[in-house]
């Protein structure tokens, strides 16, 4: 065996100019198959990390009778803290439907759509991760607000400026509050714009609302991906302490039912971030159709162009087969060989192009592509940033392996059929 390798790895560096064409369409045809993945990984993250910070984490939980209430959010979050792992970070939050609302700044004036009450000191950790123009959500409490760009643009307000927002309320009544402006965001056309985040009792207060009302109780688990098991667990545990409607996949099933008046008592709803994400569901099988469907493209490439152009290459070698055989080599021990070769060609040819798309990713990764409409939700600072995946490349790589070296396998099996004087005697 250590002779057939020492042989087949000879072989190899002699014949490396013959092999170079080979080795270039599995370097390129790898190497761009990782770079598509590795960007897609990266716009998807982006997604779900801007996501994360709109929803407040991973998990919801909504519900109520008539509309989204809950008005004991403590004693509530005290009930079913224990469902959760012990480092998950459960808070209430008040969505307001801010198209009344609005921000004024010096004789200027912008509309909202949607103002979020949060605990600032709570969610610390998901702010963190906001991509911000100036300031920081480090400084964010009562009497602070984060604005998005466009907010802040039409107010022609900074961080650190008062601006005041204004909440009419039956009767006629005005209700305002002066905030200080600490940071100011990149927004997303999906999940930040006209949206304003705010400490949940400054906005029960201008809203009216009672001190421990929320409509919103939401869960971080720091987590991108939730198996499919663990949130199955959770609703079990949750339907032991909650009355709760059946596990889905689109939110809007729940809102049918709790806005057209179908409980007779409060029912609350578990909405993971994917169905949080069903709006843009159709976008991302999209994406990651296309990826993929490139992936086995550039495969089958690889697997054909090595392939058929190693059934060529074995047949201008009979004459060295008809060598081996004749010195008495067995026709395993020559298959070995040869497939040492394709081995070692494949294996360099992938890491190469492992390489190469890191590489790709980081040239692309130094490109602005916010002006491009609507695709700021796929964007981190106006960038994409890749994210690498090694699971991804020893599947990519095992797969190039397996169908190559079967293709590679199958003309060998043809070519060692003859005798060896047949072999001898062939012309190349």
């Amino acid at each position: 065996m250590n002779v057939s390798l020492k042989l087949s790895l000879r072989s190899f560096l002699y014949r490396k100019k013959q092999y170079l064409s080979l080795f270039l369409v599995c370097l390129f045809g790898c190497g761009i198959s990782l770079f598509f993945l590795f960007v897609m990984n990266g716009m998807m993250d982006s997604l779900k990390n801007k996501a994360r910070i709109y929803y407040g984490g991973d998990i919801q939980i909504i519900g109520g009778k008539t509309e989204l209430k809950v008005n004991d959010s403590t004693p509530f979050i005290e009930k079913i803290k224990n469902v959760f792992p012990e480092d998950a970070v459960i808070v209430q939050r008040f969505d307001y439907d801010a198209a009344r609302a609005s921000f004024y700044f010096e004789g200027n004036s912008a509309r909202q759509r949607v103002i979020k009450g949060v605990y600032f000191d709570r969610e610390k950790k998901l702010f963190s991760g906001m991509n911000f123009r100036s300031g920081s959500s480090s400084d964010a409490g009562k009497g602070k607000i984060l604005l998005s760009v466009p907010v802040a643009a039409m107010l022609c307000a900074s961080v650190g400026d008062r601006i005041t927002l204004t909440v009419p309320s039956s009767g006629g009544s005005v209700s305002t509050v002066d905030l200080t402006v600490c940071a100011i965001f990149e927004d997303s056309s999906l999940f930040g714009m006209y949206t304003s985040y705010m400490d949940i009792d400054d906005l029960r207060k201008v809203v009216r609302m009672p001190e421990d009302y929320a409509n919103r109780i939401c869960i971080n688990l720091d987590s991108k991906n939730i198996s499919r098991k663990d949130k199955a667990s959770y609703y079990k545990k949750l339907s032991s302490v909650l009355n709760m409607f059946p596990m889905l996949d689109d939110k809007q099933d729940f809102y049918d039912e709790l806005l057209g008046g179908k409980f007779k008592k409060d029912t609350y709803a578990m909405i993971p971030l994917e169905a949080n994400l069903q709006d843009v569901n159709f976008l991302i099988i999209a994406m990651h159709s296309v990826t993929f469907f490139i992936i086995f493209i550039l495969i089958a490439i690889i697997v054909i162009g090595i392939g058929s152009t190693w059934k060529i290459l074995v047949m201008k070698r009979i004459n060295e087969i008809g060598i081996y055989m004749s010195l008495g080599m067995k026709k395993l021990s020559i298959i070995f060989v040869l497939l040492i070769e394709a081995l070692v060609l494949i294996l360099s040819g992938c890491l190469c192009g492992t390489l190469f798309s890191l590489a790709g990713c980081y040239v692309i990764s130094k490109f602005n592509f916010s002006f491009i409409p609507a695709f700021d939700i796929f964007l981190t600072e106006g960038s994409i940033i890749p994210v690498f995946d090694f699971s991804a490349v020893c599947i990519i790589t095992a797969l190039i392996l397996f169908f190559t070296l079967a293709a590679v396998l199958s003309s060998i099996k043809k070519t060692i059929r003859i005798m060896p004087c047949q072999a001898l005697a062939a012309t190349e």
